[in-house]
């Protein structure tokens, strides 16, 4: 099992189940009440002016009607300009209800503010600025007001500055060290403290918060799992198990120490995080999250059966439909399954899975020798979604370029660029295929366009002068081009390896080497290993040359461009590479 997998693998479930490092608390906001479509709430008795009462009223109506946005409009208003907190609540209510954001935070604010003594109100209006990304202001209310959790709140806040800026983040430490100062044996305090010092780098200060954290209440979890968290990154994964896995033991029912516990195994264990993960889905038979990570332990493992009864459960009860579907697909092609794939496949929408998956359906349907089924596909998805009509036929050429139909491909791209036709990545796309058909001129065409309107387009730039280097004689002229490229994108080891191509074509071959070696350990490649082959063999150095070929070779056994590197430097077909 490759050690990238892994990471990509923790990365997903950290996203899925909370990340181990950052012990976020659960903190529920008032339930948002029926909206007045289903059951409308009496209106407060205050002594409102006959226009405020005309308002609220048709509030009410409106929201009986189910314009709930005309009745959030109205209740918003009303409660700026009366400062009433029943108003107000029920602003938020109908905001929290739609999932309005802005109007969240505005009317939480505004039911805080008129009720200075309601813990619902004050949770609410913390929670919201914690969403908005307010950190410091939230944290402002959390020390003035008295809500059922501040314990939780404070730890919240802390947990969110994950994504603050270090500056912002220094100034909220600085808040939380002067707190703890004056309470020091506030453990959901010193937790935020913790997670806060950890989020700034400082491992060592986090644990020693940790365990006094953890000194002061042996039991609790997020203190546990920030120590365990910490103890992980830190790279002694074996002590963050056996803290997790001793307190579990006291405590075998407690589903976020089980949690934390699944996913350290993930790491190095995988057999036993999936028996974890299957342990909690017996648990918790209908928990997307639970399901999901089980899916993605089993598929990472093979076990196809259990991988594929997860996301069969997940699309029974109509979560992560998309990813069930994607998954289910790839495991039908695998099964030479082309038709129930196809079924599959086409049902994943637009999001993280959707041009993977539309792409296998025009490779299935190209495949099975069905191009009408690929065109008709493909017209389909143009007339569903227009506005993506570029990256769609992005996607139908690379399938038919896959299937070897080149002209096919370079149709779709022309057509594509009737609607759009100063589409850069389609022009580019189709100077590619123009350069693999060899036909230059139109390749260099294309690329000239591109840079008409954008003349500082670094891949376009980095083209035009790698085909003018590689295609043709026009050295001097391609070297600008390149160094253009190269000025704008200093460390793209593709245009290094450019550069240190026409250097080579201008026959100064000592830079040229430079140029190339530094590319090949920017980005290993069986192209790279070509050019740098290349030059070392004409500059005399024969066994470097086949010991870099060599290396391409590993990388790519086919590699046309070695194989054609070899041919046109009339290399011996016995030489050993």
């Amino acid at each position: 099992m490759k050690a990238v997998h892994l990471t990509i693998y923790a990365t997903v479930l950290s996203g899925l189940l909370g990340c181990a490092q950052q012990p976020t608390p659960e903190i529920a906001p008032p339930e948002p009440k029926p909206t007045a479509a289903v059951a409308p709430e009496p209106l407060p008795a205050r002594p409102f002016t006959s226009d405020t009462l005309y308002a609220l009223l048709s509030a009410e109506l409106a929201g009986s009607r189910g314009r709930l946005d005309v009745s959030l409009a109205n209740y918003l208003q009303q409660a700026n300009q009366t400062q009433d907190p029943q108003v107000a609540e029920r602003a938020y209510m109908i905001a929290r209800y739609m999932g309005v954001d802005e109007a969240i935070l505005t009317s939480s604010t505004l039911w805080a503010d008129a009720a200075p003594d309601n813990q619902d109100a004050q949770a609410a209006a913390i929670l919201a600025q914690i969403d908005a990304g307010h950190l410091l202001e939230a944290l402002e209310r959390t020390r003035g007001a008295h809500t059922r959790d501040n314990g939780a709140l404070l730890q919240s806040i802390a947990a969110n500055a994950a994504t603050a800026t270090d500056t912002q983040r220094e100034v909220l430490l600085e808040q939380y060290e002067q707190l703890l100062a004056e309470q020091p044996n506030n453990v959901p305090l010193l937790i935020g403290t913790g997670l806060l010092h950890q989020q700034q780098g400082d491992l060592d200060g986090a644990l020693t918060i940790a365990k006094r954290a953890r000194e002061l209440a042996p039991d609790n979890v997020p203190a546990l799992i920030l120590s365990s968290g910490l103890l992980h990154q830190r790279g002694d994964n074996a002590a963050a198990l056996k803290l997790v896995n001793d307190q579990l033991k006291l405590a075998p029912n407690n589903t976020r120490l089980r949690l934390q516990y699944a996913r350290l195994l993930t790491f190095e264990h995988l057999d036993q995080a999936q028996q974890q993960f299957q342990q909690l889905v017996d648990a918790n038979p209908r928990d997307p999250e639970l399901l999901m990570a089980l899916a993605l332990v089993a598929e990472e493992r093979g076990d196809t059966d259990t991988a594929a009864a997860s996301y069969r459960d997940l699309l029974d009860i109509d979560q992560q439909a998309d990813g069930a579907h994607f998954y289910l697909g790839k495991l039908a092609e695998q099964n030479d399954e082309p038709e129930l794939a196809i079924e599959h496949y086409r049902q994943v929408q637009v999001g993280e899975d959707f041009s993977r998956a539309a792409a296998r359906v025009l490779s299935i349907y190209l495949q099975l020798d069905q191009p009408a089924s690929a065109e008709s596909f493909y017209q389909q998805l143009r007339h569903d979604l227009p506005e993506q009509h570029e990256r769609l036929a992005l996607l139908y050429s690379q399938s038919l370029l896959e299937a070897g139909e080149d002209e096919l491909a370079i149709a779709v791209l022309g057509r594509a660029l009737q609607e759009a036709p100063n589409s850069g990545s389609l022009l580019y796309a189709r100077s590619m295929l123009h350069e693999r058909l060899g036909r230059i001129d139109l390749a260099e065409a294309d690329l000239r366009n591109i840079l008409e309107y954008d003349p500082n387009n670094a891949p376009a730039l980095n083209a035009l002068g790698y085909i003018l280097a590689d295609q043709t004689e026009r050295y001097a002229e391609a070297y600008d081009y390149i160094k253009r490229a190269l000025e704008q994108q200093p460390n793209d080891p593709a245009t290094i390896d450019s550069m240190g191509w026409v250097q080579y074509k201008l026959g100064n071959l000592e830079q040229a080497q430079q140029y190339l070696e530094q590319a090949m350990e920017l980005y290993p490649d069986d192209e790279i290993a070509a050019h740098l082959g290349e030059v070392l063999w004409v500059s005399g150095q024969r066994e470097a040359a086949l010991n870099i070929w060599r290396s391409g070779l590993e990388l790519e056994p086919q590699s046309r461009y070695i194989l054609r590197t070899l041919q046109r430097l009339k290399i011996d077909a016995d030489t050993p590479i």
